[in-house]
């Protein structure tokens, strides 16, 4: 499997359009961030881009270490991927390459365009000292993607080349198009997602990291819980509101994150620690709500709040249990976010106009926060997934 990658120039044209921001960095930086999140671990660039390319380093330590700045007299690596400096592509693409032996090239990128590569060291040779001084080679390299024993890939990633600011803006239409996540529901698409990327573009542009947005989201998702808590219907509106806005913001750190390749092990902790004690905290506000209003519901609260708990410390131990079938999809959609809205509507529902109601529907959630880990669990042991 190739390790290498190697950032090119194609044209006379390219060094000035590799300048070009697509989301908040230069267009090479989305080049070269795409073998990172392949699984590069080294990335040649020619010095002609550490301009462009410094102010984004400081800021993606994962990148900046991929790195290898190209000098003189420096020799062409075994085998690598040779990526054009003004590409917007999919880390699949690059995986897919990276899989086979050279020579080998991608179709897609050569439909639009591009020359997206496997080569050898012995075919690099030839105009390895040009890589190196950024010169163009766009000619040499699609010799390589037409050589006869070149093996085709296709896969269906992003494949952009940017040639002005105009094809800049399409590329990152279409990045923040990819940006979602493989647990997206219906609503996260439709509703969460759009919102969270006006955030993302926000933040990208601002500088701000991802762990601040995560922060950001679990002092909304507290606020939400304290509208809840021991709450009027106007109140309890607004939390959903607020908690509404909270899942945006937990959308939108991850985006940032993957945007600006600055996931972390802390991040990924952090976030997971704000989901849960935000979904802790509204249902042991819903349990003193219907205390308050009922005089029973808080201890049903108080185990919904370790059913929320139990189902994250499941989540995380097995964060790829595999659960292919109707069976094991149902089971996944317990711990959707839809569920957790329908939830709340129902509870405000309720408040309005049943609300001795409410320590039945305590009950419902209490059993529900429990039924995904527990059957998580058993799925897990029943069926070795």
């Amino acid at each position: 499997m190739t390790a290498d990658a190697v950032i090119y120039v194609s044209s006379a044209s390219d060094t000035a359009v590799a300048e070009q921001p697509v989301a908040g960095r230069p267009v090479v930086f989305r080049a070269v961030a795409a073998a990172v999140r392949a699984g590069i671990t080294r990335v040649f660039v020619p010095a002609a881009f550490q301009h462009a390319l410094t102010p984004a380093l400081s800021s993606a330590p994962r990148v900046a270490r991929a790195i290898v700045w190209l000098a003189a007299g420096a020799p062409p690596p075994a085998s690598a991927v040779l990526i054009p400096a003004t590409v917007v592509i999919g880390p699949s693409a690059v995986a897919a390459l990276r899989a086979v032996s050279p020579p080998a090239e991608h179709e897609g990128a050569l439909e639009v365009g591009v020359a997206l590569v496997t080569a050898g060291a012995g075919d690099l040779s030839p105009f390895w000292t040009d890589v190196i001084a950024g010169a163009p080679v766009g000619d040499d390299v699609r010799k390589l993607a037409h050589h006869p024993a070149a093996t085709s890939i296709w896969d269906g990633a992003l494949v952009h080349r940017v040639t002005d600011a105009a094809s800049a803006l399409e590329a990152e239409r279409r990045l923040y198009a990819t940006l979602g996540s493989a647990i997206d529901t219906r609503f996260d698409t439709a509703f969460h997602r759009r919102f969270s990327k006006l955030v993302s573009r926000f933040a990208v542009a601002r500088g701000l990291t991802p762990n601040t947005i995560t922060i950001a989201s679990l002092v909304l998702g507290l606020l939400s819980a304290w509208c809840f808590w021991n709450t009027t219907i106007a109140v309890a509106i607004v939390g959903l509101l607020v908690y509404a806005m909270a899942v945006i913001l937990d959308h939108a750190d991850g985006e940032v994150a993957r945007l600006t390749l600055t996931e972390s092990a802390i991040g990924e902790w952090l976030d997971i620690a704000g989901d849960t004690v935000t979904h802790v905290g509204v249902v042991l506000a819903l349990g003193a709500t219907s205390a308050h209003v009922t005089g029973r519901g808080f201890q049903l609260g108080v185990l919904a709040a370790a059913g929320f708990l139990l189902s994250a410390a499941v989540a995380k131990a097995w964060p790829g249990v595999a659960m292919p079938d109707r069976v094991g999809s149902a089971l996944a959609n317990l711990g959707s976010r839809d569920g957790f809205y329908a939830m709340l509507v129902a509870f405000i529902a309720a408040l309005a106009v049943a609300p001795l109601a409410l320590p039945w529907l305590m009950v419902v959630v209490a059993g529900g926060a429990h039924a995904y880990w527990v059957s998580r669990l058993l799925y897990r042991i029943t069926r070795g997934a």
